[in-house]
């Protein structure tokens, strides 16, 4: 077991000098955490406040799971000159974290857009992300070849193994422009953008001897879903980034069925199932109860890691609560007195 820790101490000191130690969290259920795909997302929604929360744990079979924990808050600012047009504001929190040395990230990002509403039924906006990111790892975790003494391992032996850091802080830039389309009387809703992140291409290093660059993240998605009938909505969401020599395309697809459109009753159920290129066969339910969405989902590892994982991906949740303020009247007219 202690060479099988020194492998893969030696694993990850290898991919720490690689743009590919560079990726980013991802998610399954990513129309449940449009601030993760694009700052111009913020604002870009019926209602006016949205609280969202997202938790995955992935290959937990394997001696190295992965553990993700995200969080986001955002809404609308309306100001007089601005019109019919609007601000979107938020902030995010992402932690990650995943192996023997507790390998993390640590994200907070502000996000800011402009909502421009080009037409009755059409919303254009970009926005901006500033992100503080910390990367950090616990060496002390590890076991060492020179812990070995006559054949036999010694947990409590000196190593000569050290770290010049154990944590490495970085600045992100990002932006995005989207396209929201919102037709009044129906309950279809299609977003429709291009999102990018590190676009200063920040440094992250643990050792002495170089700087490692993050590389851009290019984002293209579509979410959406589609009226068909009184009860029934046809969902679809697709997704696609690039980072370096990282790719990922993912296409999720269900059904919607409203149980009931009381006003204060509302509850409706999704069933849907998806595919993540070259990686995992995704099944998910989501819940729609009066202001919350609940989303439960599951990975089914399709890759050749499926050997290491007996094609366990992992599960998934996720939250949002949204609020809706009350609006005045656009015409005031005051009853006669008799």
């Amino acid at each position: 077991m202690a060479r099988i820790r020194h492998l893969n101490f030696l694993f990850l000191l290898f991919f720490c000098r690689l743009p590919l130690a560079a990726q980013d969290v991802h998610f399954s259920q990513f129309h449940h955490a449009p601030l993760s795909l694009n700052p111009a997302l913020a604002g870009a929604f019926d209602e006016d406040q949205r609280f969202a929360a997202t938790y995955r744990n992935q290959w937990g079979s394997v001696p190295v799971p992965y553990e993700t924990i995200f969080g986001a808050y955002d809404q609308k600012v309306f100001l007089p000159w601005l019109g019919d047009n609007w601000l979107g504001v938020g902030g995010t929190f992402t932690y990650d974290q995943a192996g023997d040395a507790s390998l993390n990230w640590l994200q907070l990002a502000l996000h800011g857009a402009f909502n421009w509403r080009a037409a009755d039924e059409h919303v254009l906006s970009a926005g901006m992300q500033l992100r503080f990111g910390q990367r950090a790892l616990e060496p002390g975790q590890f076991n060492f070849a020179d812990q070995f003494t006559d054949s036999f391992f010694d947990p409590g032996a000196l190593t000569a193994e050290s770290f010049t850091a154990t944590s490495s802080g970085y600045f992100s830039l990002g932006a995005g422009v989207n396209w929201f389309y919102q037709p009044e009387g129906t309950r279809t809703r299609i977003w429709l953008g291009l999102g990018a992140t590190h676009l200063n291409q920040p440094s992250v290093s643990f050792l002495n001897d170089g700087k490692v660059e993050l590389p851009m993240l290019f984002n293209l998605n579509a979410l959406g879903f589609v009226e068909l009938t009184e009860r029934w909505d046809l969902a679809v969401n697709l997704l696609g980034q690039q980072q370096g020599t990282y790719q990922e395309m993912i296409g999720m697809g269900g059904a919607r069925y409203h149980v009931s459109q009381e006003k204060g009753k509302e509850l409706a159920l999704q069933l849907g199932a998806g595919y993540r290129l070259s990686d995992a066969v995704v099944g998910y339910m989501d819940v729609y109860y009066k202001n919350w969405r609940l989303g439960l989902s599951y990975d089914i590892n399709t890759s050749a890691f499926m050997a290491a994982t007996n094609r366990n991906g992992g599960p998934e949740f996720s939250i949002q609560y949204l609020i809706s303020h009350v609006k005045p009247p656009k015409e005031f007219k005051a009853c006669p007195i008799f």
